[in-house]
C-alpha cells in the first residue's frame, strides 16, 4: 500500500482524536499522544523497510521517527498521570506491613515518586540491553585450567600473573588476575547484567547469572529486592511466595561501597550503582543523553524513596530501618548538568528538539518550550526543508495536544507555530482539506486569513470547479467560506496592486500578464457564494478603477467579461449603495462603446469588397449600421455624465482622473471613425462636425476633461479642434451638405 505523506498521516491521527472525551484522550489504548506515537512507529517501519513507496516519504530518518515516538509516549504517560491520576493514596501504615508494601504505599502517596517511577520505566523501555553475551557453562573455565596446569608443572613464575584462588574477589585482592579470556568475558557479562538492570529486567540478569554458573552473583543482585511475604500482605498473581531481602538497608550500604570501589570493573560498579541509586558509577558508563538522564532519574528516585521510607516506616521487629537517601540533584538541576556536560556529544544531544521536549514535559514547562519555539521560528526556517517541516509538524501537534487535554498555551505562542505549519502544508502542496483542518485551529480571524493565504497560492490554471471546492473545504472545519473569500481577494489585491505601474495604454483585447491575470481571477472567489455577490461588485469596481488608471483597458475588459451573468443579472437585488451599482453600469456602458467601435473599425479595415455590386451595398449598409450604433452608444455614454459619481477620497480622485484621461480619447476616437468612414457613409462627416457642440455643451462640460489641473494635457483640446477644422475642410472639398446634422 503506498505511503501517504507524514502530514496526511498525522492529520488522520488528529481527526481521529480531536473529538474524544477527556478520559479517552488519555486512555492507555486510545490516548491522543499514543495515536501520534503509533504514526511515528509506522513511519519508522516504512523508512527502515525496502518496500517501494509511490508517495515518497518526506523524511526517511528512522532515528528521528523513533525519537519522536518516544517523546509522544512520554507525553501520554505524564499527562495521563497528572490529569487522571490521584488522589494519592494516604492509607495509614499497617502494623504488619512488609517492606515491599511500604514501598508501594509510599510511592502511591507521593506525586514526585510516581512521576519519577513513570519516567524511569519510560527510559528503561527506550534503553534496552544491546550487548548480549553468550552463555558459558562453568565458572572461570580458562583460569581454572591455567591454575591446574601451573600446579602440575609447579611453575612459580606464573603466580604473579594469574590468581591463585577462584573465589569472586580473588582478582581484586591479588596478586594476579583472571586469564585474559575469562577477564574479557567477565567484563562483557557485567556490562550485559548492567544493561538488563537499567532496562528494568532484573529477572533476566538473575537468570543470566545462574546460567553462567554464578549463582552467588544472582544472590548478590537479588539483595536489591524489597522483602515481601504473602502471609503478611495481600496476595497478588505476580507475587506468589516470599521474596526479597529483609536486610536491604544493610545490603544497600554494601552495594554503595562496591559502586564506589575503583578497583572493580566500571560496569560492575555501575551494576551495583544502578541497584542502590549511586549516581557517579552509572554516569561513568553512560554515553548518551538518555542514558545519563536515566542515571539521574534512578538516583533521585532511590534517594527520595529511601528518605520517605525513613520518615514513614520506622524500624520494627522484623526489618531494619531504611537508610536515609543521599542528597541528589533535582531534575531541573540534572537537566542543567546534562546541558553543560563535558561528555562527548551529550551537550549537543541536550539541545536536540525531542530531548528539549522531553525535558519540558518532565519539568512541566511545555508552554514555556512552545514560547521559545515561537520566538525562534526564523531560526527553524533556516534548517534543511525536511527537518524544518518535521519539527514544525511536531510542535504544531504539541500545541494541538495541549489544547485537547486542556493545558493552557498562550495564543501568542500557539498562533505563530500553527500558522507556520499551515504555511509548510501549502508549500508541500497538500490538499485544501488538510490546510483547512489546521488553519481552523487558529484564532478565528487568523484561521480565515491563513486559509485565504493558502487559496492565494493555488495554481492560477486551476478550474473554477476546483477553486470553488477548495473554498468550500473551509466549511466542515468551522470556517466561514464567505469570510475566507473576502480575505483571499483582499490579500491578492494588497499583494499585486502595488506592483502595477502606469504604462502606455494597450489594446483592450491584449493578453494579460501574470499579475493582471491574478487580479482578474481573484474576483472569482467572490462569485461562488450569493453571500459575497455584493463584495464581488465592490471589488470589481475597485479593480476596474485601478486598471483604467494604469492604462490597462485589456485587463479591465477581461474582468468585466469574467463576471458571471448570474451575478450581473442580480445586481439590482443586492444590498449595494446606488453609487456602486451606477459605477458598474458606467463601466459596462464604456466597454459596450469600445466593443461597438472595434466592430465598426473592423468592418472598415476589411475594405470595400471587390465582388458584386450587391456585396458592396451590403458592406456599405453594414458600415453605416455599425458606425451609427457606435456613435449612438458613445453619445449616450457622454450624456449620462460618465463616472460623475458622488464619491470621496481616493475613489473620487481615481474617477476624476479616469474621466480626464478617457473622455478625450472617446471623443477623438469617435471623431476619427466618423471622418474615416464618411467615404462610404457620407453623413458620418456631418455627425463628426456636429460632435463639438456636445463637447462645448455647458451642461456636460466635456471640454473641461481635455485639460488637467497641472496643465500637462491642455494641448489635447487644441489637437481635437485641429481635427475638426480638417474635417470641415474635407467637407468643403466634397461640396456636400454635411452641415445638415448641425441644423437638426
Amino acid at each position: 500500500m503506498p505511503a501517504v505523506s507524514s502530514f496526511e498521516a498525522f492529520a488522520d491521527a488528529y481527526r481521529a482524536v480531536r473529538d474524544l472525551g477527556a478520559d479517552a484522550l488519555l486512555d492507555g489504548e486510545t490516548g491522543a499522544a499514543l495515536v501520534f506515537a503509533d504514526v511515528c512507529a509506522e513511519r519508522a517501519r516504512l523508512a527502515a523497510s525496502s518496500e517501494p513507496h509511490i508517495v515518497p516519504l518526506d523524511d526517511a530518518d528512522v532515528h528521528e521517527w523513533n525519537a519522536e515516538q518516544h517523546t509522544w509516549t512520554l507525553f501520554h504517560l505524564l499527562f495521563a498521570e497528572r490529569i487522571l491520576g490521584g488522589p494519592y493514596d494516604d492509607t495509614p501504615r499497617s502494623a504488619y506491613e512488609t517492606p515491599l508494601a511500604a514501598v508501594q504505599r509510599v510511592i502511591a502517596a507521593s506525586p514526585e515518586l510516581t512521576e519519577l517511577k513513570i519516567i524511569r520505566e519510560w527510559l528503561e523501555d527506550i534503553l534496552p540491553a544491546q550487548h548480549a553475551v553468550e552463555v558459558r557453562k562453568g565458572y572461570l573455565v580458562f583460569t581454572r585450567n591455567r591454575l591446574r596446569a601451573d600446579r602440575r608443572i609447579s611453575t612459580g613464575g606464573q603466580k604473579g600473573r594469574i590468581v591463585q584462588q577462584l573465589d569472586p574477589d580473588a582478582s581484586v585482592r591479588g596478586p594476579g588476575g583472571w586469564d585474559a579470556e575469562d577477564a574479557s568475558y567477565e567484563r562483557a557479562l557485567t556490562r550485559n547484567l548492567f544493561e538488563y538492570t537499567r532496562a528494568g529486567q532484573l529477572d533476566l540478569a538473575l537468570d543470566l547469572c545462574v546460567q553462567t554458573s554464578q549463582p552467588w552473583r544472582a544472590a548478590s543482585l537479588r539483595g536489591a529486592m524489597f522483602y515481601h511475604d504473602p502471609a503478611l500482605a495481600e496476595p497478588t498473581p505476580e507475587l506468589q511466595g516470599a521474596l526479597g531481602n529483609r536486610n536491604r538497608a544493610t545490603w544497600r550500604t554494601v552495594a554503595r561501597k562496591a559502586a564506589l570501589n575503583t578497583a572493580l570493573d566500571p560496569y560492575e560498579r555501575a551494576l551495583y550503582g544502578a541497584l542502590c541509586g549511586e549516581l557517579s558509577s552509572v554516569l561513568a558508563v553512560s554515553d548518551t543523553w538518555s542514558e545519563r538522564l536515566w542515571a539521574h532519574v534512578n538516583s533521585r528516585f532511590a534517594s527520595v524513596l529511601e528518605k520517605k521510607l525513613a520518615e514513614n516506616t520506622p524500624a520494627d521487629w522484623w526489618w531494619d530501618s531504611p537508610a536515609a537517601g543521599e542528597p541528589v540533584d533535582s531534575l531541573d538541576a540534572a537537566f542543567d548538568r546534562l546541558a553543560q556536560s563535558g561528555a562527548p556529544g551529550v551537550q549537543a544531544q541536550a539541545s536536540a528538539p525531542y530531548h528539549m521536549a522531553q525535558r519540558a514535559v518532565i519539568t512541566r514547562a511545555v508552554p514555556e518550550l512552545l514560547e521559545r519555539v515561537a520566538s525562534r521560528l526564523p531560526e527553524l526556517a533556516a534548517l534543511a526543508p525536511p527537518q524544518h517541516a518535521r519539527l514544525l509538524r511536531f510542535f504544531a501537534h504539541v500545541v494541538l495536544y495541549c489544547r485537547l487535554v486542556e493545558v493552557h498555551v498562550p495564543e501568542a505562542s500557539a498562533a505563530p507555530i500553527l500558522s507556520a505549519y499551515v504555511d509548510i502544508l501549502q508549500r508541500a502542496q497538500e490538499s485544501s482539506e488538510l490546510v483547512a483542518l489546521y488553519a481552523s485551529s487558529l484564532d478565528v480571524r487568523d484561521a480565515h486569513v491563513s486559509y485565504a493565504t493558502y487559496l492565494c497560492k493555488m495554481d492560477t490554471d486551476a478550474s473554477l470547479v476546483d477553486r470553488r471546492q477548495a473554498l468550500l473545504q473551509a466549511q466542515p472545519h468551522d470556517l466561514d467560506p464567505a469570510v475566507v473569500a473576502r480575505c483571499t481577494v483582499a490579500a491578492e489585491i494588497a499583494e499585486h496592486i502595488p506592483t502595477l505601474n502606469e504604462e502606455t495604454q494597450r489594446d483592450w483585447d491584449a493578453s494579460l500578464n501574470a499579475t493582471e491575470r491574478r487580479l482578474v481571477l481573484a474576483i472569482d472567489w467572490l462569485t461562488f457564494l450569493p453571500e459575497t455577490y455584493a463584495d464581488a461588485i465592490i471589488r470589481a469596481n475597485e479593480l476596474l478603477r485601478v486598471f483604467m488608471v494604469t492604462g490597462r483597458l485589456h485587463a479591465a475588459h477581461s474582468l468585466l467579461q469574467r463576471l458571471p451573468s448570474e451575478l450581473l443579472s442580480n445586481v439590482a437585488m443586492l444590498d449595494l449603495a446606488e453609487d456602486i451599482v451606477v459605477e458598474l453600469d458606467h463601466w459596462r456602458s464604456y466597454f459596450d462603446v469600445l466593443d461597438r467601435s472595434v466592430r465598426a473599425r473592423g468592418l472598415w479595415s476589411d475594405g470595400l469588397p471587390a465582388a458584386s455590386r450587391n456585396a458592396r451595398h451590403q458592406w456599405q449598409d453594414a458600415i453605416a449600421s455599425a458606425t451609427d450604433a457606435a456613435r449612438t452608444a458613445t453619445i449616450e455614454l457622454l450624456e449620462l455624465d460618465w463616472l460623475k459619481i458622488d464619491a470621496e477620497g481616493a475613489r473620487a480622485s481615481e474617477l476624476a482622473l479616469i474621466r480626464r484621461r478617457y473622455i478625450p480619447e472617446i471623443i477623438m476616437s469617435l471623431h476619427l471613425m466618423l471622418v474615416d468612414t464618411s467615404v462610404a457613409v457620407p453623413e458620418n462627416l456631418g455627425h463628426a462636425l456636429a460632435l463639438p457642440n456636445l463637447v462645448a455643451d455647458e451642461r456636460l462640460r466635456l471640454y473641461a476633461e481635455f485639460s488637467s489641473p497641472d496643465g500637462a494635457r491642455e494641448n489635447q483640446l487644441v489637437g481635437y479642434l485641429e481635427q475638426v477644422r480638417a474635417a470641415a475642410l474635407v467637407a468643403m472639398d466634397r461640396r456636400q451638405d454635411v452641415f445638415a446634422p448641425l441644423l437638426m
